[in-house]
């Protein structure tokens, strides 16, 4: 009876042993990855950026019919041949226009316009020390003038930028600007990048947006107004 008694106790002693170990087994969870808060925007269909939270604001004065939309490059047949219309884009998966473009067509006006046209980045969780970089370009050997700010707005996660061409909103931290100068060569006419990086916020991380700018004084569809074309291709934010 004493060898039957210990042979049933270490059976019931084995299957508790089981028992708890299947059971750790089962509580297990597997840690959670913690998601990235980068993003890279290709603007391979511009149409599509107003469901991922972009925000588009035209404000040029006189304004103008158009804002930002997808990017151009197509042939045209002319007297001399083909010619190409725009540019292509910087990187693309099936088209060359995968990227957006604004141009003088913000504004209305012929000459003496001046074109404020805003694409809005989404909600970004975001600190200070992240970067934000792109890609951008006008069109070669053209004597009009462009100029594109990247503004980031510290206080609040709104899109507010105004409702006139000199205003910014809460868009009042200019984090740089292409063409500063505002010359007529200092745009450049092929792909080049440009990054900035996030300050001004308080030592936690918090959900702010980001602007890009056209913004062209003296600006219109007359042959003496600036303002011509701008693209931006690969718009990155990089998290620190």
């Amino acid at each position: 009876m004493r060898n039957r008694f210990s042979f049933s106790f270490l059976i019931a002693g084995l299957t508790g042993i089981f028992a708890l170990v299947n059971g750790c087994q089962k509580d297990y969870v597997a840690p959670v990855t913690p998601q990235s808060r980068s993003f890279v925007e290709e603007f391979d269909t511009v149409a599509n950026l107003y469901k991922k939270g972009w925000v588009f604001n035209n404000n040029s004065r006189p304004q103008g019919a158009a804002t930002w939309q997808q990017g151009i490059y197509q042939a045209v047949s002319g007297k001399t041949g083909i010619t190409f219309d725009g540019f292509p884009a910087f990187s693309h998966k099936s088209s060359p226009d995968e990227y957006i473009f604004a141009g003088f067509l913000a504004t209305g006006a012929t000459v003496g316009g001046t074109i404020s046209s805003w694409m809005i980045t989404p909600e970004m969780e975001m600190r200070n020390g992240d970067k934000v970089s792109f890609y951008t370009r006008t069109i070669a050997q053209t004597p009009f003038k462009d100029r594109l700010e990247v503004r980031f707005n510290p206080t609040d996660n709104t899109a507010d930028v105004g409702f006139d061409s000199t205003s910014r909103g809460k868009f009042t931290t200019l984090l740089g600007t292409v063409n500063a100068g505002f010359t007529s060569t200092g745009y450049p006419a092929t792909w080049t990048q440009y990054e900035v990086t996030i300050a001004g916020l308080p030592n936690t991380v918090l959900k702010r947006r980001v602007a890009c700018r056209d913004y062209v004084s003296d600006a219109g569809s007359g042959a003496t107004a600036h303002g011509n074309a701008i693209g931006i291709d690969k718009f990155e934010f990089n998290a620190q």
